[in-house]
């Protein structure tokens, strides 16, 4: 298969890290993208470093601390504001029970969130006596800016929500969400785990109070990571839900019942951190700041153009396609599950979504593996028609 030389293509070299992965289609990014090389090689690192026991920590911290601030850059935030958990769905929930929430307070969720950014805020609710408002997002996932808006009053305390919906890619626009709900004093506390890695992200453009995330889809790295980014100041605000030696210090500190968490993101960090999965995502995150999350963006958007011009071509319905991550979902004329289940025993990945097939490509691939998804498509339609 052609690649471009990375000379001469800004994602050259995201391309050439996977050139030797011709055989599979890897089209469900947004769910749960294939490992890039040097992840896999940082984590055969930080393996050889825990193989030295004690004489390893030095190294390992170091290594720690340099993830911290890669993920720093991804999101805009300090390092000092980062917290590393064991998933997305963890760091949603501290900020849940950690925004403080009170009686006769409102959440704004959409009814098309993602069930790790539902759940907490539920559960948080109840715990404070606070009101969850669930919000109808309209007609074929689009997205709800709109509706997150109408929502927002003075009782409004937090509007949680997806950046890129995770069933059609719809993002919802941030800033004027953040300006309406900080106008009443409230929060925006965002998921941007189906964004971060092929959409530049900044955490003061948008407006974010809190943005949560996690390794393995677009940013390329190994499963077992969530993390945290605040603004400046809040992290301090907010009460650690779990609690360790790490909350307050180090193992080393004496004990004292009055001593205050750390005033920063780590107080979130009750021991050591998924070390593994941080070094070993920071990584692949470097790679792809090296060849620029905009290129990546470019790259990518373009990708998911010709997979829906290819697919209106044919026929398909493809959900509507705004504003939007490099996501196309689309309904087929066979049953999406079982579609899925042939397209995975050809060795593709995709997945189902919205009563139909959502394909998420990266800017590794390129308008061949695109063509070769729709040319499979086509066989596969004609082999089960009995015609």
């Amino acid at each position: 298969m052609h690649t471009d030389a990375p000379e001469n293509d800004p994602v050259g070299a995201l391309r050439a890290a996977y050139a030797d992965d011709r055989d599979t289609l890897h089209l469900n990014n947004a769910g749960i993208a294939p490992l890039h090389p040097v992840a896999a090689r940082a984590l055969d690192e930080v393996t050889a470093l825990q193989r030295r026991g004690t004489l390893g920590i030095p190294e390992t911290i170091a290594r720690v601390e340099a993830a911290r601030g890669t993920f720093a850059r991804l999101t805009g935030a300090a390092p000092a504001d980062v917290a590393f958990f064991s998933t997305c769905a963890a760091a949603l929930t501290q900020c849940a029970f950690g925004v403080g929430l009170a009686p006769g307070d409102e959440v704004v969720l959409l009814d098309q969130e993602y069930p790790s950014n539902a759940y907490p805020w539920h559960r948080a609710a109840e715990a404070a006596g606070a009101t969850v408002r669930v919000v109808p997002a309209g007609p074929d996932f689009d997205g709800g800016t709109a509706a997150l808006l109408a929502a927002i009053t003075p009782r409004t305390r937090v509007v949680a929500c997806s950046w890129v919906q995770f069933q059609t890619g719809t993002q919802v626009d941030l800033p004027p969400i953040a300006e309406a709900v900080h106008r009443h004093g409230g929060l925006l506390v965002v998921d941007a785990i189906q964004g971060l890695g092929v959409l530049p992200f900044d955490l003061a453009a948008c407006g974010a109070d809190l943005v949560c995330g996690g390794s393995q889809k677009w940013l390329l790295g190994p499963l077992g990571l969530g993390f945290l980014a605040a603004r400046d100041g809040l992290a301090a605000q907010m009460p650690p839900l779990l609690h360790g030696a790490m909350t307050y210090g180090t193992p080393d500190d004496p004990t004292r019942a009055d001593r205050a968490p750390r005033d920063t993101a780590k107080r979130f960090e009750p021991g050591a951190p998924p070390i593994h999965a941080a070094i070993g995502t920071a990584a692949a995150v470097e790679a792809l700041l090296a060849v620029g999350i905009a290129h990546v963006e470019r790259a990518a958007r373009a990708l998911a153009d010709h997979l829906a011009a290819g697919l209106a071509a044919r026929g398909y319905r493809i959900y509507p396609r705004g504003t939007r991550s490099p996501i196309v979902t689309f309904v087929p004329r066979r049953p999406p599950a079982a579609l899925a289940a042939d397209l995975r025993a050809a060795r593709c990945a995709v997945a189902v979504r919205a009563g139909g097939l959502r394909v998420s490509p990266h800017a590794f691939l390129t308008r061949e593996h695109i063509d070769r998804f729709v040319g499979l498509l086509d066989a596969l339609d004609a082999a089960g028609d009995p015609a």
